[in-house]
């Protein structure tokens, strides 16, 4: 009979990409960092259009932010506990890797280089699209509800239409605050991004 010491962790269940994905982000960002320095552009947007661009780019920073809090304000402590069906995940099963993906495409329109925007955005999905369906598999096996869920809400891609939301719920401040605080390191990228553009 197994131990609790040796059953395996909930990563462990969801795979090779779940539980190595912290390391997959580092390749990725150095990856990104290096062809952002050292391959030139393939084309230019015109000047008047790189401070709306980069406009856009801060808006979907700020919007990554607000929708990262709002999902963990939503989750609370229930992840692995039970299926959370209101608020941001009753239009979307990952609201918080979708609000992450839009940080990623702030990051790379802050750039002001389109191809890396979508080069970002193709890392980022290469990475998060193996493990929302590793982790889709885990709780189907886990709970009895996800199936019918999962038939309803779209897996990445929100769907306003279905918005629902509850009267009432708990928040678990020190989960929403540790996504604030983690969310906000994406900040310093800015000053970053706009000085390296202007001495590129």
């Amino acid at each position: 009979m197994p131990t609790s010491a040796s059953k395996p962790s909930r990563l462990h269940e969801q795979g090779f990409v779940n539980l190595h994905r912290k390391l997959l982000f580092r390749l990725a960002k150095v990856a990104l960092v290096a062809y952002w320095l050292l391959v030139p552009t393939p084309w230019k947007l015109p000047g008047l259009a790189l401070p709306f661009v980069q406009m856009a780019g801060m808006l979907l920073i700020f919007a990554g932010i607000l929708g990262r809090m709002l999902s963990t304000i939503s989750i609370g402590g229930h992840k692995d506990r039970t299926i959370v069906k209101t608020e941001l995940y009753s239009i979307c099963r990952n609201p918080l890797y979708f609000a992450s993906f839009l940080l990623t495409i702030g990051v790379g329109l802050l750039s002001t280089r389109m191809d890396f925007m979508l080069l970002t955005g193709a890392c980022y999905l290469a990475i998060f699209y193996p493990m929302m369906l590793n982790e889709a598999n885990f709780l189907r096996r886990k709970f009895e509800d996800f199936a019918d869920y999962e038939k309803k809400v779209p897996l990445f891609f929100p769907n306003f239409t279905l918005w629902n939301s509850r009267k009432a719920f708990e928040i678990n401040f020190v989960l929403v605050m540790r996504t604030l605080l983690d969310s906000s390191l994406t900040l310093l990228a800015i000053p970053v991004v706009l000085v390296a553009t202007r001495c590129a």
